[in-house]
């Protein structure tokens, strides 16, 4: 064998390892973003499962609560307050002392050792019921979607509610944890405004 030939076989070698060492990573790579995308989809279903069998631990470790009071303190207050009024001659004290109301109330009301109440008021029983049948039509309703790399939301029309917008949960990366990050509750749904005209109605066109 010619030194030309032994030559050869080191570089098909390195070449052959290259190769190897690019499908590696492009494996590795398409691996963990199946896994990333997966992975909301997997939290939301131990989140329906908890509430399913009514285990408050393991939904407790699902919610980052300083944002889910923050996020429910500006929607009480928003629909409790809503525009101001331009006969309001204490618009900043109103909206102050309600504010400072509805904050305190969903401090004392909204907290881990209340989240089974909470869940409780907010799904009827027959939605919380124990069997596949009752958790698969708790997630047959709901739809899913990313927002944003890192934000990923869930909507589901809640029983009881059907006349009313979704329930809305959004939630985020935290410490490499999929939690939810705000709630939107249901809420009865805004009316079309209907447009009235005052003036005289059109006369029909008459032939000579």
């Amino acid at each position: 064998m010619s030194y030309l030939s032994r030559m050869e076989i080191p570089a098909g070698l390195s070449a052959l390892r290259r190769q190897q060492a690019r499908w590696v990573c492009a494996g590795t790579l398409a691996a963990a973003s199946t896994l990333y995308v997966a992975s909301p989809f997997f939290t939301l279903w131990s989140i329906t499962s908890a509430i399913r069998s009514h285990d408050m631990g393991s939904l407790n470790t699902c919610l980052k609560w300083e944002s889910v009071r923050s996020g429910l303190k500006n929607q009480v207050v928003d629909s409790l307050i809503g525009p101001p009024h331009a006969d309001d001659e204490l618009p900043e004290f109103g909206a102050s002392f309600a504010s400072s109301a509805v904050s305190n109330a969903i401090d004392e009301e909204v907290r881990p050792d209340r989240l089974g109440v909470l869940v409780d008021h907010l799904m009827p029983p027959a939605a919380q019921s124990g069997t596949h049948q009752g958790l698969y039509g708790m997630l047959r309703g709901v739809h899913m979607h990313f927002t944003h790399p890192g934000v990923f939301e869930a909507s589901m029309l809640v029983p009881g509610h059907e006349n009313e917008t979704p329930l809305r949960l959004q939630m985020r990366i935290h410490a490499f944890q999929w939690k939810i990050h705000h709630i939107d509750l249901p809420a009865p749904r805004p009316h079309p405004l209907i447009e009235a005209s005052a003036g005289p109605l059109p006369q029909p066109v008459t032939q000579p």
